[in-house]
């Protein structure tokens, strides 16, 4: 298979939408893509796979009960960023200065009626808080006709050796011309909570990506087609803009996205690209407590005191009865 004529990716969204209900109180104040792991909140770590992948710009789609939070984030205070300098930690903001700095962040909630950017206004398609296929709708004009990538705000992955996700997954883009979603590989027997993909053929020359021929969504046990669920990451176009609408709406009127994008492989125009990495659904607590645990055994800085503590906690009573 030759690599299609396709456009370079430059824009990525970030779908920052949802309450976080599951961490109340935490999010009264903080969005959770702004929890930290680590030192670094969430979405710090998403920019960085963007950028490294030549991203050059992000929308933030939220919703306006979380805009205070990830407006401030980005636009922090004079009055603190000076005491900080007078403190003499100016060096502590080095890595987040030094993203921001390559890379044209902007913000919209998904239910403005309108939007500028740049002195260009435009229009929402999609208004309101009708799932999360309409929270991508209501970027299409910054979109403007180009492929973009799509990540979920809460999901945090990782490859150990730095290997860029957003990369791979625009690498399969290239050479099939298709929109794509990232695969990640599942026992079968949990399958039938999730979605499960009906593939075809490995694309010529990459291992990791597959035509995508389907996906259904929490097959009944032993019905799934695969173990290979979609989820996280995707490279999208006009061809989901265009679909948003025509695929049917679920309870409260909502459109999903997994269902446009079912829409697409159907019409053959979807591929999967496998991950191989590390995945932490940071929208539950048990993900983002693992997820912190990550980075910090994977911190030269933290790892010795961390794995201590950890090892310690996960002893038996009978066990530190014992010591």
């Amino acid at each position: 298979m030759e690599t299609k004529q396709t456009k370079p990716v430059r824009k990525a969204m970030i779908l920052m939408g949802g309450l976080g209900t599951r961490f109340l109180p935490a999010t009264l104040c903080l969005a959770k893509e702004l929890f930290p792991i680590g030192n670094k909140p969430i979405v710090m770590y998403h920019i960085a796979d963007l950028i490294k992948a030549g991203v050059t710009d992000i929308m933030i789609v939220g919703n306006v009960l979380k805009e205070d939070s990830i407006r401030g984030f980005f636009n922090p205070s004079e009055d603190y960023l000076n005491r900080i300098k007078q403190d003499g930690k100016e060096s502590q903001l080095d890595e987040f200065n030094e993203l921001l700095s390559q890379v044209k962040i902007s913000y919209i909630n998904q239910d403005d009626p309108e939007y500028t950017i740049d002195g260009v206004t435009y229009q929402n398609e999609g208004l309101g808080h009708r799932g999360s296929a309409i929270a991508i709708l209501a970027a299409r004009g910054w979109a403007n006709g180009e492929p973009f990538v799509v990540l979920n705000g809460d999901d945090l992955c990782f490859y150990p050796d730095g290997t860029s996700m957003t990369q791979e997954v625009i690498d399969v883009y290239h050479k099939t011309g298709d929109c794509v979603i990232y695969g990640k590989e599942l026992p079968r027997e949990v399958m039938s909570s999730y979605s499960s993909m009906v593939l075809g053929k490995f694309v010529d020359g990459n291992t990791k990506g597959r035509k995508m021929l389907d996906i259904i969504e929490k097959p009944p046990k032993g019905t799934e087609p695969s173990n290979v669920m979609g989820f996280c990451r995707y490279i999208l176009d006009e061809r989901f803009m265009q679909n948003v609408f025509n695929v049917q709406k679920r309870g409260g009127g909502e459109y999903n996205m997994t269902d446009v994008i079912q829409k697409l492989a159907q019409a053959g125009q979807m591929s999967t690209c496998l991950f191989t990495g590390d995945y932490f659904d940071c929208g539950s607590m048990s993900g983002y407590a693992l997820a912190n645990a990550y980075v910090a055994m994977n911190d030269p800085k933290t790892h010795a005191a961390v794995k201590e503590g950890l090892e310690k906690m996960c002893k038996t009573p009978e066990e530190k009865q014992k010591q």
